[in-house]
């Protein structure tokens, strides 16, 4: 079959390994068909040609098992005997998170005195997490996770601000007579 008469079929009747390769050529060979003869159809069909013969790329090497990966190299440097209890930490998190949501949730639950309100604060913001939490879970998961980590943070801020030195007041400027 000539490629320049149907490289579509050309393509088809070629039988490459890789899906990948085959599908660049099918598409290649696609552009080539939608051509009307001329230049541009004749300079599609060698560029087919021309990827059609070259070598295929080497597959990726990966890794073996044996192989240390620098991360974790690095973990078993700082930490030796780490590994398994790492490993073990992580496989637990989710379950620990669902945990603490559940707790967190129960807390917000809690009754709120009906003498303060329908627009207090306090009241907006338990109606606010309850329909979050039927909503989008996952994402009312990372947002207490985020205010957790920020009350944490909190007093080392209040502490990193008490030892800063005073800002001596700034000083208004004098009115201007006139």
């Amino acid at each position: 079959m000539d490629t320049l008469d149907d490289p579509v079929g050309w393509v088809a009747a070629r039988t490459d390994t890789d899906p990948v390769r085959r599908r660049v050529l099918e598409a290649l060979a696609r552009r080539a068909a939608a051509q009307p003869p001329g230049a541009l159809r004749d300079k599609l069909v060698a560029r087919l040609l021309q990827r059609a013969q070259a070598e295929p790329a080497p597959p990726p090497v990966r890794p073996s098992a044996s192989t240390a990966r620098p991360l974790a190299a690095l973990v078993a440097k700082l930490h030796p005997g780490a590994g398994p209890e790492l490993r073990n930490v992580q496989a637990h998190r989710r379950t620990w998170s669902a945990l603490r949501l559940t707790r967190r949730m129960a807390e917000i639950a809690a009754p709120v005195p009906e003498h303060l309100g329908p627009l207090n604060s306090q009241v907006l913001v338990a109606r606010a997490l309850q329909q979050l939490q039927s909503l989008a879970p996952d994402y009312l998961q990372r947002l207490l996770a985020q205010l957790d980590a920020l009350a944490v943070l909190a007093p080392l801020q209040a502490a990193a601000e008490a030892d800063k030195p005073a800002r001596p007041a700034a000083r208004k400027p004098a009115p201007r007579k006139r």
